[in-house]
């Protein structure tokens, strides 16, 4: 831990002095000083927290979406193989398509407001949970469900008793990776067609090279990113520690 914060602290030092001694050409970098000045006046105007509502309430929907229906779905799929097998091709498929080649017919469907956001987090983040859960599910031990049955167990008891908690590790990691891809959806989304958002501000103060001002924002929304995946990773291992 000390480690770590040492490393940003030098990576901070070195960002502020490289620009004044002429090393880096600050219109391009900034210095830290600078952004964190950017960040008191981007916070201090009216349209921050609106800009923050906007992003975090689609990102909190499509991600509750993805979780609600990945899960479960995953879980189906790697119980019954031949369910798997019928809609295993166009999951992958849409896995392995990336976000920006989605993200076109996304908004000619949906629009440029919330929805169409909502559904880059929802498909951002559901096949990483989707894929996941399903792996969990298939790398359970086979003498586990064998002994379970041994002993009178039925289908549900099964599935309750001894699937669900052996592949809760594996739906945890997906959803942890869900959530870095659901931050990735609606960044992205904002800054190709959105009217608000801090995807939208990101890519105005890019256009306009407020390099202090991107910056604040990237920081703000990578801080999030990190956040929700400690959250998720907290969770994790309190789970753990009830297994145990």
């Amino acid at each position: 831990m000390r480690v770590s914060i040492l490393t940003v602290l030098a990576f901070l030092a070195i960002w502020e002095i490289a620009p004044r001694a002429g090393l880096v050409d600050a219109t391009y970098t900034s210095q830290p000083s600078h952004v964190i000045a950017a960040g008191f006046e981007i916070v201090s105007t009216s349209g921050f927290l609106h800009d923050v509502y906007i992003s975090l309430s689609e990102f909190v929907i499509g991600f509750a979406l993805a979780v609600a229906l990945g899960v479960p779905l995953g879980l189906l799929l790697g119980r019954f193989p031949v369910l798997r097998y019928l809609l295993d091709p166009p999951i992958m498929a849409i896995y392995a398509t990336p976000h920006l080649a989605l993200l076109p017919i996304v908004v000619v469907w949906l629009g440029i407001g919330m929805q169409s956001k909502i559904a880059l987090v929802f498909i951002g983040g559901f096949i990483p949970i989707l894929v996941n859960s399903m792996a969990g599910v298939r790398a359970v031990e086979r003498s586990w469900v064998v002994a379970a049955r041994s002993f009178c167990a039925g289908e549900w008891g099964v599935f309750t008793k001894v699937i669900l908690p052996a592949s809760l590790p594996s739906v945890i990691l997906g959803i942890r990776l869900g959530v870095s891809r659901g931050v990735l959806g609606v960044v992205v989304g904002e800054m190709y067609q959105s009217q608000a958002g801090l995807g939208n501000e990101i890519m105005r103060y890019g256009s306009e090279f407020r390099t202090d001002y991107l910056l604040f924002d990237v920081v703000l929304v990578s801080l999030f990113g990190f956040a929700a995946a400690s959250a998720v990773r907290a969770l994790e291992e309190r789970l753990w520690t009830a297994a145990k």
